[in-house]
């Protein structure tokens, strides 16, 4: 069921943005994130992305990440300097995994926008504020609960 909806989310952002995946034609790329339960193959064909959780397919690269190194990647952080800072593990073809990169970059999402139309601004807004704090915790499976745990708890101690 995850893999149909962010199948479908990706395809939807591709195509209001109106990015090219054709570089990408032909190539498969699994990833997965290693402190969320995400781990999905991307399967490029025909300017659709097709999401998949079948173990048993050969990708051209196997990428493998942290999710607060992938929220940097979106971004724009350099992949080669994650590299270097062995915060990506990468195996197989390095291009391709470039230019999935090169064109999540392409994509501007406003989450907090997008969730604002199914919760309200209020909540919407503190969620985005979690989300920043997120991004800048080592620790950041840990630190997100503990954000989300104490904005349902006591929301109005929240900051």
């Amino acid at each position: 069921m995850q893999s149909m909806i962010l199948q479908s989310a990706l395809n939807h952002l591709l195509e209001a943005h109106q990015i090219d995946i054709r570089p990408l034609d032909g190539k498969t790329v699994y990833f997965s994130l290693q402190d969320l339960p995400i781990a999905v193959n991307f399967i490029c064909t025909n300017d659709r992305i097709f999401v998949t959780t079948d173990a048993t397919i050969n990708a051209d690269v196997d990428i493998k990440l942290k999710s607060n190194v992938f929220l940097k990647l979106i971004q724009g952080e350099d992949l080669t300097e994650l590299l270097r800072q062995d915060k990506i593990m990468i195996h197989g073809d390095v291009k391709t995994a470039q230019l999935l990169v090169d064109l999540l970059q392409q994509v501007e999402f406003d989450f907090e926008e997008a969730l604002s139309k199914f919760t309200g601004d209020i909540v919407a807004h503190q969620v985005g504020k979690i989300a920043k704090k997120f991004k800048s915790s080592d620790n950041s499976l840990a630190s997100i609960k503990d954000k989300i745990t104490n904005f349902l708890i006591t929301p109005k101690r929240f900051h």
